[in-house]
């Protein structure tokens, strides 16, 4: 219901948005020497191999920046159409920028790039107004769409329908619903015989089964018809416990093998989020480097003990690693106690470190963590290893979160939840949410508030 065509509908956008940015960059030039007399105005041929370096960098860039997720519930879902191709914009002027300084560092392209930035973005907005209206509009009579029939109600049922509805995926023209009782406004009623006539005539290209209400005897016949004529079914769940683990299909030795695996990042993704990593972890280093100093001789000449403290964490993978942070407590303070979590306001802080902690300063040097690939910027934060086999035994889907690098700061921590005082059930929600719906903006989003939130605290 959401591979073959969704997939189909991802590089079609594609297509359209390089399209449609190529046209907007010759607006752009074409706008840039009609209306514009003065200044030094470079030739069209240097615009063009301009582009042709930008090009291939601003597509990376879309695809970075989530425009083209598939199969996912959006991070803004209602402000998927404008927000999302801003960023890509932005970011798109931020490739133009840099191809402007590596290969012409003597001609102003600031004109094009501003009236690009202002096409580009109007452009991509559009297109996803238009190709969303227009969708709704050619599919609403069931024109072009898949023939979808459906065997069962319930609110889960519902609920999927209405996410086919308004999501990124095949469009479906809803033939029947065979159950006892169907919602007047959904579709029309069958019964089971009808029903089951038009999947043996091949009159659907899709089938959804809900597993729940129906007798086993009834799918292992839905089945069976829809094997022979070539039909897509789709079961809801029910013999299987809530998880992120991605269910697979493959045929080994002829035995036919579902599998459920890990949903680590793609390989790109993991590309791309490391280059940004690097790229800002390098850069902050070098702009904290004389406040780190000053915190360094402060922790130093406030409290005995040494100005780092270097504390195993499991990583990626259940790896475990040695992370590095600002000593906030007193050097024994665990000597009586043993591992013990940190809480808000932990009375074993020293007066200097409780405003380190408020801050988030004391986290700074784990910047060479990253750098060192132990850690990302953005993930979910890593926890001692001694706490580790308790939390997965109490919490659902807990080891889920080592899918990914754990981060110096997350989606818990900008939403206040950050220590031993707060629901581990919620932080592992939200670290669940974040590996699922991951992109570039929503890093850097993070980021931002997590600048915001440290100046709140300390306020």
């Amino acid at each position: 219901m959401l591979s073959r065509q969704s997939e189909t509908s991802r590089i079609s956008l594609f297509v359209l948005d390089q399209l449609l940015l190529a046209a907007a960059f010759a607006a752009a030039v074409a706008l840039r020497y009609d209306l514009i007399a003065a200044g030094t105005i470079p030739g069209v041929a240097a615009c063009a191999r301009m582009y042709l370096v930008a090009a291939p960098l601003i597509a990376i860039s879309l695809w970075a920046f989530g425009l083209y997720r598939a199969g996912q519930e959006p991070v803004w879902p209602r402000l998927t159409a404008s927000v999302e191709p801003l960023w890509g914009g932005l970011a798109t002027m931020a490739v133009l920028g840099l191809t402007r300084v590596l290969l012409y560092p003597d001609q102003d392209m600031r004109p094009v790039r501003y009236l690009f930035l202002g096409t580009a973005v109007l452009a991509l907005v559009l297109s996803r107004l238009l190709v969303s209206r227009g969708g709704r509009t050619i599919h609403g009579d069931g024109m072009g769409s898949e023939r979808l029939l459906v065997f069962g109600m319930s609110r889960r049922v519902l609920r999927l329908l209405a996410a086919l509805q308004r999501g990124p995926h095949a469009p479906m023209h809803l033939i029947g619903v065979a159950a006892d009782v169907v919602p007047t406004d959904l579709g029309p009623r069958l019964d089971l015989k009808e029903a089951l006539e038009l999947l043996n005539q091949g009159s659907v290209d899709q089938v959804l089964v809900e597993a729940e209400t129906l007798q086993h005897d009834l799918l292992q016949e839905i089945l069976a018809i829809a094997d022979r004529e070539g039909i897509s079914v789709h079961i809801t769940s029910t013999m299987f416990p809530a998880t992120n683990l991605v269910p697979t299909w493959q045929r080994v030795g002829g035995v036919p093998l579902l599998g459920f695996v890990t949903a680590e990042l793609p390989l790109g993704a993991l590309a791309v989020k490391r280059c940004f990593d690097m790229a800002v972890a390098s850069a902050l280093l070098l702009l904290m480097a004389l406040p780190m100093l000053a915190i360094a001789l402060a922790v130093r000449l406030t409290s005995a003990g040494g100005a780092l403290f270097v504390q195993e964490r499991v990583g990626a993978h259940g790896k475990v690693f040695r992370m590095l942070k600002f000593r906030t407590m007193a050097a024994d303070a665990e000597a009586g106690t043993g591992p013990v979590m940190a809480i808000t306001d932990d009375p074993r802080c020293t007066r200097l470190g409780a405003l380190l902690r408020r801050t988030n300063l004391d986290e700074l040097p784990q910047l060479v963590n990253v750098l060192l690939g132990h850690m990302s910027l953005v993930g979910p934060r890593p926890e001692r290893p001694e706490f580790i086999r308790s939390f997965k035994e109490r919490i659902p889907r807990y080891a889920h979160k080592h899918w990914v690098k754990p981060g110096i700061t997350g989606w818990a921590q900008i939403h206040g939840l950050r220590g031993a005082d707060t629901s581990l059930t919620e932080r592992i929600d939200h670290d669940l949410f974040y590996i699922e719906h991951w992109s570039l903006a929503l890093d850097v989003r993070i980021l931002i508030r997590t600048v915001f939130y440290g100046y709140l605290n300390a306020a």
